[in-house]
Parts: C-alpha cells; structure tokens; sequence
C-alpha cells in the first residue's frame, strides 16, 4: 500500500532515517522510496558483526581507501570525497541501508557521518530498530528527516482502505479503531488479523480480536525475546498497570530504578511509547495482553491474586487499571460540543456570555471562548479570524479540545487562503486526526480526515465521502453536512465544481440552520451556475447576495457580486460588479487574491450541467488547474479560434484548435517536458536544458534517445494526423527543440513578457498612458505564479521567480503611475495587486498608503499602516520614519 505522505518525505531529503520496532513497515517504507527516486540505488542489508571495511567495500567505496582499522576523525567524508572524485561520482545516487541496529556501534557511526555529506553526495536513508545510543534528536538537529514509528503507525481510515484494496476483506463497521488501539497500529500484527479473519471466516471479527491470539506470538518472538532479561522481568511484572509512572512502577516491584528502565524500554527498545509529559508511559493493548497471558501461566492463584491487589493499590501513584473494552462506543451528534455546534450554526452570543443560555467556562476571555470568536470571523470572511484562533491556540495548554480544534481550523484557514491550487498540510492533519482519535474526539478526527481528501494522495483521496458514509451511519448529521462540503471543495480544486454536490450541500446546511455555511454555498453554487449560462443565473446570484447581506456573510456577499459580475449581460456592468465585489472584500479583510482565485476556480469552462463531477472543466496537462473565464478576470480575449493556446500562469492549459486531449495517454516526463517547452513558447530550447532538467544532466547515448523518444511520442500524441517528420509544433534546430509559435497562436508567458517590455520602454520615453496600458494588460496575463502544479521542481523555479518579481514591478509601476495622474482608487487597486503577488514589497506598502490618503479612504489607510508595520516587523526591520503616519 503506498503512503505517499511518507514517502513525500524521504524523496527530497538529502539524508532520512526510519526508525521503528519491529514490524511497522520500514522496510516497505524505505522500497517505496527507493522505487521513486529517478537516479541508481545501492540497497545494504546490514548483518550482525558487520565491520566499517564491509560496509564501505558494499557500498562500492574504492578498495585502495580501506586500507587501516582505525578510521580517524573526518575519515568518512575523505573517502566519500575519493569515491565521487574517480567512477563518475556519486551524484544522484540513493544508498539505502536497512536494519542499521544490527551493525556495531562504530559502523552506526560511520552510516550516519555518511548520512550528513551534503550533496553532490549521495543521499542515504537509513531503516533501524531503537538501539542504545542512536540519538534521533542530534540527527534531526543536523536535517534529515525522521519518521518514527508515531507516523509508521496504520490510523483507523488507512487500516479500512488498507484491508479493503490490499487484504481483501472488509472490516465490519466500527471495528477499525479498536483493531488499531489494540495493535498500536503496527503492520505485522495488522497482517495477522487479516490472515486470522481468513482462516476462521465464521468466527466473528470482533470475537477474534477480544481473543488477541493472532499477534501473541509474533510479539513474544519478535519484540519480547530480544530484551534483555532485567527488562523483559520489569515488563510482566508492571503489565497489570495500563500507564506506567516511575512511581507507580517502583510502588510495584521495589526497584528504584523504574524510571531508567521505563526511559530505556520507550527509547532504547521501542516497546514502551511515551507520552508528551516525558513521565507517563504505555504499551500497546495486544502486548500487554501477552504479557499477561505468560504472567498467569507462570504464577498460582495466590500469586497473582497479591500482584492483583498490589497493582491495585499503586493505581493511586499515577498508575491505571482495567484496559477499556476493545469495542468502541458509536459516536454520533452528542459528541459535537455544545459551542462548537452553536458557532457553526451562526449564534456564538449563546457561547460568549451575551446572552441567556450555555455559556463557556471561564468567561468570553477563556480560551475557548477565543476559539469560538475566530471560528464566528472566519465563517464570515474576517481577516482577523488567523489571529484570534492562533491566540485561543496559544492560550489552551490544559485544554486538548480546544488546542486541536483551534489548530485544525487554523490549518483550514491556511488551505482556503492559499486557494484552489494551495498545498494541504498533510503531516499537521495527520498528527491532528490521530491525536483526535486517540483522545475519543472522534467528530474531530472525522473533519480532520475530510480536509486530508483535500489533496492528491491516492490513500487520503476518498475520505470526504469514506467520512460521509460513517457520518450518515452514526447518524452525525452536522459531520456529514462538512464532509459534503469538503467534497465540494475538492471537486473545486480538481477543476470540476458540480452543480448537484453544491445544491446537496446547501440543503444540508438549510436543514441544519447554519445559516453563515448556507450563504457561502449559495454564492458559490451561483458562480457555478452562471458559468454554465443557465437560465436565470443572474436572479440566483442576486438572491444569493442578498441572502448573505442579511446573513451578515461579507465574504459570502462579495462571492455572490462576482457571480452577478460573471452573469451580467454587458461589458460595463460586468466591470461594475467586479469591483464592486473586490471592494466588499476589502472592506471586509478579505484577501480580494483568494477570493479572485475561488472564484475562477468556480467559473471554470463550463462542461454539461450533470450532478457531482458530471459538471466538468476542460482537463488540463500535468495537473487540475482551470483558467478563468475571460469576462470574470478581465482578461485579454483570444482570437476566435487560434491555432494553439498556451497557458502556463496559475496552471498549465495546452489547446490545439479547441481540440482536448487526454493526457493520461502521455507519460508524465514527456508531459513535463511539453510545459518546460511552454515556457519558452518560441524560443530554441537547447538539447543540454532538456537533459539537465529531466535526465541530471546526464549525457550518454542512452539519455539522448531517451530525449528523443519522448520528443517523438510528444509530435505523435499532439499531432496524430500528420506522418513522422512532419510535425509543425515541435521544431527541431539542430541541438535544439522549439515550441513553434504561428501568427494567432496564443501564449500567456509571451504575452506578458512582450506587454512588460512595452511598459517600459514607454514609461522610460514618458509616455505614461500607453506605459499604464500595458502594465495593465501584463498584469491580466498574470493569473497566478507559473506551473503551480510542478511544485518546486529545479527547472521551474528560477522562471517561476523571475515572472512573480516581473508582475510585482508591474503592478507597482501601474500604482505610481495613477497615482502621478490623480487617479488614487486605480493607484489603491495595482498597489493592492502588487502584495497579493510579493507581501513584501517596501515600495508598493508606501504607494497605497499615500494612495489610500489620495483617495480619503481613512479605514484603507489605517489598515495598510498596521500592515506595513506587520511586514516589516515580521523581517525584524524597525519601523520607517520617512512616511508621515504613526510607526
């Protein structure tokens, strides 16, 4: 089963270490790491009473360095130096070592001095159990990235799908969780209930789980037998208790030294996990019910009866008894806090002390009255609803509830500020989730898992409908109506939005009451419904905005303005609405870049109206990034029916004379290749640029017809009606390949460079208007930073950076212009353009605020001030005297 939020992390590491017990999956961890690196790989499966000379010699190091036994300081990095100096050096090479702890410390230290060569070096990732003296925090402290058995361990939504799809067998309802605290979610003892379930088809899986016979072997043999004697005693004599103090545990046996065994057993040996306080320690329940089972075989009734009753008694030093039953009580709406249910709803006063009813303890300035206040600004679009929650965060030491909602909710934030194209988070979801589930705020873990499905991880994919189908099972009307809307937003983010989900979603949200969700959903599903121009779209928009006037929703409000702008039936309203809708955004604080982002997300070209994704965009190269409409940004209009269309600012669109393609069809480096050619639309892209990008540079005979296949299967697939050779698209110009560009083609990249130009060299001849004019026309190529989708490739970024810093001068150039010509609202509006592309830039700051004066705007005014002040305090520069305003 592929876990690509793990894999994720070992594949840009330069060094990474897996380190677990037994049978958390390490081994399968690190193949699939290796399976994902594009260069060669040298896998060592390390042996007991291998030397350094073994290792070194297995990994290929020269033999005429190995000579002596004693390797002095700084020797590794010597030979790593001789090795990448003769053979063509390591460069792009993986090493993997697996089971490090069965090496001698000195050969340890040896892998891990190799581990922190910087590159060109190769990249080691190291797999081993716990060992006496493996320090995991000094080699965090020198980067790599560590991944624990905490993040190795199966949750209970990763256990369905992986049962489902690899084992091949369904879990009943509700049985997923308690299989995972019971296992610890350890994949060995995961595999062996499958295989136990298999072989005893009749017998119930609950019965075999309560039972705990298909893993009692595999730990006596795998985690028990390989402790030392003084441990594996301390251990059967204290698995009575289910949490473990030093106290309690010398309170128990007389030893005075349980603390030092408790910190070897968690640290040293893995068997024991502790817990954030550093003091309090647990096993998993399956091992101790093997511990216990070997404890009542050994020892009489008497015996164990006085065990019994000392246990008991020293559950009073921090100890616990008596596990909880394995089967978990079903949780449906009455697990949903009553603030929580209250603020999601649209009446916070009842949570805040204002008025009659249940009110938070501690008053409005608790911590969880915080969070409620920033979950009440961030329904209704407030800028200042980050602050208030990282604040109510900050606050809740004590209070788990509200730490882990606040922290979700400020994840939440940070997705939908992003936009559409935006990262999702995946290790803070992971870690809120599981530590939700563990804690029984299984409502929690549920909305957590939805904004997971966020994302393009196959096995986090599905979970807003996994999440849906336990929500309408448990009868969690308020979880369902958010997973609902969580798959709305990822058909959104897939370039999709559909018709029928958002309609659904709204229903829910008017059933329930929650009136703020329910404004939101209309102006979202009225955006939907005027880029399908269906009839009376402009009347649902209307409705939808006045519906969230009343609703008090200024986010919502401006949404549904831009809905109107899209349905409008003239140019000049259009452009009357849209600003009207950007300036209800500002007035709000809202971001007017996120809104303009969901809003082209939503308007995406329009498919057959159809329920869920049968309401479809155009599907689009190398990821799922829809352009806008040209009316809804005010972009420039394509010529009627060009040739070919390039896009490649704010995500990537290939179209050849209107037609579409299935890039499914293409493999994904020939796809790359295609949109690096994008790029440079019309410029010769040398041979060695190519090979650099996609091949490491490598140049071989092999890499060039590589090169060369992938160029021809590109001409095939986007020309298949023309005969080899005779491809107008992809030129060839001797070491070079171009992206041929024929009058009335269209690209945005060569747009925008040619209007940047031509903005300065007429500002530069002070011809100011037609400088403005293009500034303008640069800044409507500019969609969005270029190839989100690639992420931070190499080959992308220096582009990606030389373009963003391009439309920021732009969009402050435009700011100074209007500003010269008394024209302060247009100057407010580029300036504000300019922060939504580089939040740091000191010139357009300035320009605004005197625009903002200009213009008698009081509000704007002050609110760029503290903005200003905000920025430059974040990058630790003291506040500048050179404006006259109080900083």
């Amino acid at each position: 089963m592929s876990r690509g939020r793990l894999t994720e992390q070992l594949t840009h590491c330069s060094s990474g270490l897996v380190v677990a017990p037994p049978g958390f999956g390490k081994t399968a961890l690190l193949a699939h790491a290796a399976q994902a690196h594009a260069g060669p790989v040298t896998w060592y499966q390390a042996r007991p009473g291998a030397d350094e000379r073994e290792l070194l010699t297995t990994l290929g190091y020269p033999a005429d360095v190995l000579a002596g036994a004693v390797w002095p300081s700084g020797a590794a990095q010597q030979v790593a130096r001789r090795r990448d100096a003769g053979g063509g050096g390591a460069a792009g090479r993986l090493v993997v070592i697996d089971d490090m702890h069965l090496l001698s410390a000195a050969a340890r230290a040896l892998v891990v001095r190799l581990g922190q060569l910087a590159p060109p070096h190769p990249r080691v990732l190291i797999g081993t159990r716990p060992a006496a003296g493996l320090s995991v925090a000094a080699l965090e402290a020198s980067s790599a990235t560590v991944v624990n058995a905490d993040a190795l361990r199966f949750r209970s939504w990763e256990v369905e799908h992986l049962f489902r799809h690899l084992y091949d067998t369904a879990l009943r309802p509700g049985i997923a969780l308690p299989l995972v605290r019971s296992t610890g979610g350890r994949a060995a003892t995961l595999r062996l209930f499958a295989k136990a379930v298999a072989a005893r088809p009749d017998t119930g899986q609950q019965r075999i789980l309560a039972e705990g016979l298909f893993g009692r072997e595999y730990l006596d043999r795998e985690v028990l037998a390989p402790l030392p004697d003084r441990l594996r005693r301390f251990l059967t004599e204290t698995c009575l208790l289910t949490r473990l103090t030093a106290d309690a545990c010398q309170a128990l046996t007389g030893r005075a030294d349980s603390a030092e065994m408790l910190w070897s057993l968690a640290h040293d040996h893995g068997v024991l996990r502790a817990d954030p306080d550093g003091r309090t320690y647990g096993a998993e329940p399956l091992l101790r019910e093997s511990l216990r089972a070997w404890l009542t075989s050994t020892l009489t009734d008497t015996e164990r009866a006085r065990l019994g009753s000392r246990a008991a008694a020293c559950a009073a030093a921090g100890g616990q008894l008596d596990p909880p039953l394995s089967a978990v009580r079903p949780r449906g709406p009455a697990d949903w806090p009553h603030p929580l249910r209250a603020v999601v709803a649209g009446t916070p006063d009842a949570c805040l002390g204002r008025s009659p009813g249940r009110v938070t303890e501690g008053g409005s300035d608790s911590s969880a009255a915080l969070l409620v206040q920033g979950i009440a600004a961030a329904l209704t679009g407030d800028r200042t609803a980050g602050t208030i929650v990282r604040r109510a965060v900050a606050e809740a030491t004590d209070d788990a509830l509200v730490a882990l909602s606040g922290q979700l909710v400020r994840v939440a934030l940070d997705v939908l500020a992003e936009g559409p194209a935006g990262p999702v988070p995946y290790p803070e979801l992971q870690r809120i989730a599981y530590d939700a589930e563990r804690l029984d705020l299984l409502w929690l873990s549920r909305a957590a898992r939805c904004l997971l499905g966020l994302g393009p991880h196959p096995e986090d994919a599905g979970q807003p409908v996994v999440v849906l189908d336990e929500c309408t099972r448990l009868g969690d009307t308020e979880g369902a109506a958010l997973a609902a809307l969580a798959g709305c937003l990822r058909s959104v983010r897939a370039g999709h939005p559909g018709i029928g989900e958002l309609e659904d979603v709204v229903r829910r949200f008017r059933a329930l009451g929650w009136g703020t969700l329910e404004a939101w959903g209309r102006a979202a599903l009225a955006v939907v419904e005027a880029a399908h121009d269906l009839p009376d779209a402009g009347q649902r928009a209307a409705q939808a905005e006045a519906f969230a006037r009343s609703a008090g929703v200024p986010g919502a409000r401006a949404l549904a303005m831009g809905a109107m702008a899209l349905a409008a039936p003239d140019v000049a309203s259009r452009a009357e609405l849209q600003e009207a809708a950007w300036s209800t955004a500002r007035s709000a604080g809202l971001p007017v870049a996120g809104l303009r982002s969901w809003l082209t997300a939503l308007a995406a070209p329009a498919g057959p109206v159809g329920d869920g994704a049968a309401a479809t965009g155009r599907t689009r190269a190398g990821g799922h990034h829809p352009t806008a409409p040209g009316r809804v940004l005010a972009a420039p209009s394509a010529p009627s029916a060009p040739g070919l269309t390039v896009r490649c600012l704010g995500g990537f669109e290939f179209t050849l004379a209107g037609r579409a393609h299935d890039w499914a069809k293409l493999r994904p480096r020939a796809q790359a290749v295609l949109r690096l050619l994008a790029v440079r639309a019309g410029q010769a892209v040398h041979r060695d640029h190519l090979l650099l990008a996609f091949w490491d540079g490598v140049t071989t005979p092999s890499t060039l017809h590589n090169l060369q296949v992938t160029v021809s299967s590109l001409r095939s697939f986007l020309e298949p009606e023309r005969p080899r050779g005779g491809s107008r698209l992809i030129a060839r110009q001797g070491d070079s390949y171009r992206l041929v560009l024929a009058p009335g083609d269209v690209s945005d990249v060569v747009a925008f460079e040619r209007a940047v130009r031509d903005g300065r060299r007429a500002r530069a001849q002070d011809r100011l208007e037609e400088a403005a004019e293009a500034f303008r026309v640069a800044l409507d190529h500019y969609a969005g930073e270029l190839l989100p989708e690639d992420g931070l490739a190499e080959w992308v970024i220096a582009d990606r950076e030389r373009l963003r810093r391009e439309a920021a001068n732009s969009a402050v150039a435009l700011a100074e212009i209007r500003l010269a010509q008394s024209r302060p609202v247009e100057a407010v509006e580029a300036a504000e353009r300019c922060l939504e592309i580089d939040g740091h830039r000191d010139a357009a700051w300035r320009v605004l605020i005197r625009a903002c004066d200009a213009a008698g705007l009081a509000a704007d005014s002050a609110r760029a001030r503290r903005g200003y002040s905000a920025m430059l305090a974040s990058l630790g520069i003291p506040s500048s005297g050179g404006l006259s305003h109080p900083m």
